[in-house]
């Protein structure tokens, strides 16, 4: 199987390879990977992803997103893991004198329009193996914004127009140009803050990686089977 692995850090990449090392070799057995570096937002995602996707000797047979990220919800908690299934770019829109409205509330485009779904971008299911070896972790929907949310009224607004549990700052990217090259994909991100929390030191990335590491190597445990 041919995987592209893709994060927008560099700790983060590490994390995955460190996972992949971590098999033996006969679990290594029929995975070629190449690894990716997307750089930080939309714009760098977007362009990175596009490109090796289009100038790649062979096509790849599932383009993986891993990264840290932060959390909405209680029911996920610093160090937890999300299978992220939904994506929303939740700063593409207009900011009006009533607040935020996205191109579908202003009617610039069709929520349906493809390959958005009622406004979202849908991950698509994998083999049998690979969700049964996936179940443990949440399904979650994700925020995609360029500005991590720090202030309250931000974050009160995100959480109203787009219900997530999960916000990051390239995700929705990776399933905009994975779904229009038709690339089979999974996004996987690890909680090491709440959103809205500014005090780095109140994150916890080190622990938020070791998760990332296990879900990893979870995910490519069962692509081998």
């Amino acid at each position: 199987m041919r995987l592209l692995i893709t994060a927008a850090e560099q700790e983060e990449l590490i994390t995955a390879r460190q996972a992949y090392n971590s098999l033996t070799k006969s679990e290594q057995y029929g995975l070629e990977i190449e690894w990716m570096l997307t750089g930080i937002g939309t714009t760098s995602t977007s362009y990175r992803l596009t490109k090796i996707l289009n100038t790649s000797s062979a096509k790849f047979d599932l383009a993986v997103n891993v990264g840290i990220a932060g959390s909405f919800s209680s029911k996920f908690p610093i160090g937890s893991v999300a299978r992220v299934d939904r994506e929303y770019f939740g700063d593409l829109g207009f900011e009006t004198c009533t607040g935020f409205q996205t191109l579908f509330d202003y009617k610039i485009l069709d929520a349906d329009t493809h390959p958005f779904h009622s406004g979202a971008l849908l991950a698509p299911d994998l083999s049998e193996t690979v969700e049964a070896a996936l179940s443990s972790y949440q399904r979650a929907t994700a925020v995609t914004v360029q500005t991590v949310s720090g202030l309250p009224g931000k974050r009160d607004q995100l959480e109203r127009d787009f219900l997530p549990s999960i916000e990051s700052m390239e995700g929705a990217a990776f399933f905009y140009v994975c779904i229009l090259e038709r690339v089979p994909f999974i996004e996987l991100r690890s909680v090491s803050n709440e959103v809205g929390e500014r005090e780095r030191a109140k994150w916890n990335i080190p622990l938020a990686l070791d998760s990332l590491r296990d879900a990893s190597k979870t995910l490519l445990k069962a692509l081998v089977k």
